[in-house]
């Protein structure tokens, strides 16, 4: 890859990676994620870390994170090197991290908030805990909408 190409490659990556941020992965995550989507071959750790300049120790951690996730996938190679390609389902991947991670978080609230509902202590204001409870359901309404529609063309999105 030529020097220039690399250059734009990786401040595309970082891009990539601040926006993943907000999904709550580290900017490392949407990194890697990207170079292996772009890539026409599989990458190794250690291609990844070359090309991206940063350290094996923050590279490997992440790999096993992301192949946790199914965001990427592991294909077969030589013993010594394990390589990597991007998930190319990228609808099924946001749908399962939507499921794995937001829809969890949303029923932990849920239990933690019934848990406090049953509670009868007058220092709560009981119609802002009312309206808290249409907001958590309302959220949890709105995520498994976009869960069972997150198919390729369903939200009018390209892949």
């Amino acid at each position: 890859m030529k020097n220039q190409e690399s250059i734009k490659l990786r401040r595309l990556a970082s891009s990539v990676g601040d926006f993943i941020r907000y999904w709550g992965f580290r900017r490392i995550h949407g990194q890697i994620w990207t170079v292996l989507y772009l890539a026409k071959q599989p990458m190794s750790g250690t291609e990844l870390t070359k090309l991206l300049k940063v350290s094996k120790a923050l590279v490997s951690p992440a790999l096993g994170d992301l192949e946790g996730h199914k965001l990427i996938i592991r294909v077969p190679g030589d013993k010594k090197t394990k390589n990597y390609i991007a998930n190319p389902d990228v609808f099924n991947v946001i749908k399962e991290v939507l499921k794995t991670r937001e829809q969890e978080l949303l029923m932990k609230a849920s239990k933690t908030f019934q848990d406090l509902q049953k509670e009868q202590n007058a220092d709560l204001d009981r119609a802002r805990l009312e309206s808290l409870q249409e907001m958590i359901t309302a959220a949890s309404t709105m995520l498994s909408w976009l869960i069972s529609n997150t198919e390729e063309g369903q939200l009018g999105l390209t892949p």
